[in-house]
């Protein structure tokens, strides 16, 4: 029985490791990953659509051959600087957006994983108040019967 007990111990215990500590470590470490990859993906967005900006006005300033063109050149340079401005409004969006729900995903597995642990802690502490209630009984009971086979004992 005693090996029976140590056996449903040391799983619970395993149990109680995983749901309180390795299951939230790897959740949030699953979580960090996903988050870093959608950063990684955002900014290699911004740097294919701030290199197509670059070479295209690289372009069009190699094609200037009169005043005419250079006029033109430089309108398109002013379309071009208010099209950056907003794709810039819009990455930066995008990447407080990810770190927004990155951050309220954090708090909830956090909140969860303290409310988890908190109840295992309960748990552990009412099983460990009755098995202290059980060996007290248990030395009481001993105490008791010492005393009966004593006082048999003297009466012989």
């Amino acid at each position: 029985m005693a090996n029976t007990d140590i056996k449903a111990n040391y799983e619970k215990a395993n149990q109680q490791f995983e749901s309180v500590f390795f299951g939230p470590a790897r959740a949030y470490a699953n979580m960090m990953l996903d988050y870093t990859e959608k950063l990684a993906n955002a900014q290699q967005e911004a740097l294919r659509v701030y290199s197509e900006l670059g070479f295209q006005q690289a372009r069009a300033a190699l094609q200037v051959k009169n005043a005419e063109d250079l006029r033109s050149y430089v309108e398109e340079q002013q379309k071009a600087a208010k099209e950056a401005g907003e794709q810039m409004k819009t990455d930066a969006e995008k990447v407080v957006s990810i770190s927004k729900d990155f951050m309220q995903q954090s708090q909830e597995l956090t909140q969860d994983s303290m409310k988890r642990g908190q109840e295992v802690a309960q748990e552990n502490m009412q099983k460990g108040q009755q098995q202290a209630q059980e060996a007290m009984q248990r030395g009481e009971q001993q105490v008791e019967d010492s005393a009966k086979n004593v006082k048999a004992s003297s009466k012989k």
